[in-house]
């Protein structure tokens, strides 16, 4: 499969592989139409036990492709369109049937941490950077995406990690619930023999009946709005994509400067 994505398949085990290295893996239109094309495969794989998601190039993913992003701002609706695919991207991913693993080795920021965080497990090297930026280019985090952060890091983390926009190294990451596992780089790829051993080791039907009541708790009543709005449904972040802010912060991203946001 092309589009920036590579896809394989051995031992019950689908492996999704980004594969833009040039733009650190950024997530372009093509690749998130690719990446829900082969989520569709897995979920109707009665023998896919787990779904892996990885980077190449020294990036799980960068965020969105900004260049796509600034290019889109003079098409109103191909920009929303793009807005509302990463959105449903990230969530068909959150609702596979199969336990879901992120492995991270380099980059992981933006919108690329947010389809970290709707995997299930995060297993991430040693060498691993992780940014909760959209504030760094004048953006907003949609709802859900903010939901899922604070699940796993909590709310006054997830202040410090969006006010910031600062990065955070894997160790780091590990101790504020971004990821679950850390593992030197040379020992990435036993790192991940040895997780999805361990799914290997336990009952199919169990485990996915497993997943839909974790799903089921994670939605306690003051989380309830996030988690039900629609895709579509999230005006402000869609609102920002057109603001000053986003303009000039799109363009410093380009121009390899640090931009000058109105005060």
């Amino acid at each position: 499969m092309d589009a920036g994505i590579s896809v394989s398949s051995a031992n019950g085990v689908c492996r999704l592989r980004l594969t833009r290295p040039e733009s650190r893996n950024s997530l372009t239109r093509a690749v998130c139409a690719a990446l829900r094309q082969a989520f569709d495969a897995a979920a109707a794989d009665s023998h896919c036990r787990a779904l892996v998601i990885e980077g190449s190039g020294g990036a799980f993913a960068s965020g969105a492709d900004i260049s796509e992003l600034n290019r889109l701002r003079a098409e109103p609706e191909q920009l929303r369109d793009l807005y509302r695919e990463l959105r449903a991207t990230q969530e068909q991913l959150y609702r596979l049937p199969q336990v879901t693993l992120a492995v991270v080795d380099g980059y992981c920021m933006g919108a690329g941490l947010s389809l970290a965080l709707a995997c299930d497990l995060r297993l991430a090297s040693a060498r691993s950077v992780f940014a909760a930026s959209p504030a760094r280019i004048g953006l907003l985090y949609s709802e859900r995406e903010l939901w899922r952060l604070v699940l796993h890091t909590g709310v006054a983390h997830a202040r410090d990690l969006m006010f910031s926009g600062r990065r955070v190294a894997a160790e780091e990451a590990l101790r504020l619930g971004l990821v679950e596992r850390v593992s030197a780089p040379e020992e990435l790829p036993a790192a991940i023999k040895q997780l999805l051993a361990e799914f290997d080791g336990c009952a199919l039907g169990t485990l996915r009946k497993t997943k839909v009541q974790l799903l089921r708790l994670e939605q306690p009543a003051w989380q309830q709005n996030a988690a039900q709005l629609p895709v579509e449904d999230d005006t402000e972040a869609e609102q920002a994509l057109f603001g000053a802010d986003a303009a000039e912060g799109m363009l410093a991203f380009l121009e390899r400067r640090t931009p000058r946001f109105m005060r």
